[in-house]
């Protein structure tokens, strides 16, 4: 008797007990769900956020080059146009280019073709720098470290202009590599960095031999060694 007592005690405990937790058990379930939906939300709202920005910058880009075959034939009125269009583009951009992700990396590499075409050299390496750090490594990063280097050629920055050519072809199925490369070789070369111009037009020669970009680095290769400047 005393046993059912006591078991009868411990299952009244016990049930007790899980009375008691299931308000928790619930509220928890409630924080789970309501931290899903907020995430859910926030997800829906950066998407559209980002289908809108996407949106405007091809809004921006279709308006700085449509009907460009009907631009007045005077070389001066033409001059004039463009460069409405050109600035016009920059303030519309403006904005959109202080994004992160896929928007500030459109954004920036437009700008960056803006201010190139102006040969605004200076302020287009740096917009070419900011659409990499707007998203992170990705398969424009090539191109944009390859386009601050020339950016950087055209100062006569010619330090910069190897530091980028080098980020450039750490990706060797970068579509410009041979030319990445022929260009690193030739910056060193003019910065008489003889061994560094060398390890590029091989590097170049072993990646694609047959290349047109390969064929002008052998030469160069054997007017260094002509020279004495490599062994």
């Amino acid at each position: 008797m005393t046993d059912k007592i006591e078991k009868e005690t411990l299952a009244s405990s016990l049930n007790s007990k899980l009375e008691k937790s299931k308000g928790a058990v619930f509220a928890v379930c409630g924080i789970v769900v309501a931290v899903i939906v907020i995430i859910a939300v926030i997800a829906a709202v950066s998407s559209k956020t980002t289908a809108n920005g996407i949106e405007q910058i091809d809004s921006i880009s279709y308006a700085l080059t449509k009907d460009t075959d009907k631009l007045p034939e005077n070389e001066e009125e033409k001059a004039s146009e463009i460069t409405a269009r050109q600035n016009k583009a920059l303030e519309d951009l403006a904005s959109l280019s202080e994004k992160s992700g896929i928007v500030g990396l459109r954004a920036n590499m437009l700008i960056a073709e803006i201010k190139f075409a102006q040969k605004n050299y200076e302020e287009a390496r740096s917009s070419w720098l900011k659409a990499i750090a707007a998203k992170g490594k990705n398969y424009t990063t090539s191109l944009c470290y390859y386009n601050a280097a020339v950016c950087s050629e055209e100062l006569n920055d010619n330090e910069n202009a190897v530091s980028y050519y080098k980020s450039a072809c750490e990706d060797e199925d970068f579509l410009l590599i041979d030319h990445a490369l022929f260009s690193l070789g030739r910056v060193n070369e003019a910065a008489q960095k003889y061994e560094e111009a060398k390890a590029a037009y091989e590097k170049l020669n072993e990646l694609h031999s047959s290349s047109n970009w390969a064929q002008l680095a052998k030469s160069r290769l054997i007017a260094l060694k002509a020279a004495g400047n490599i062994q």
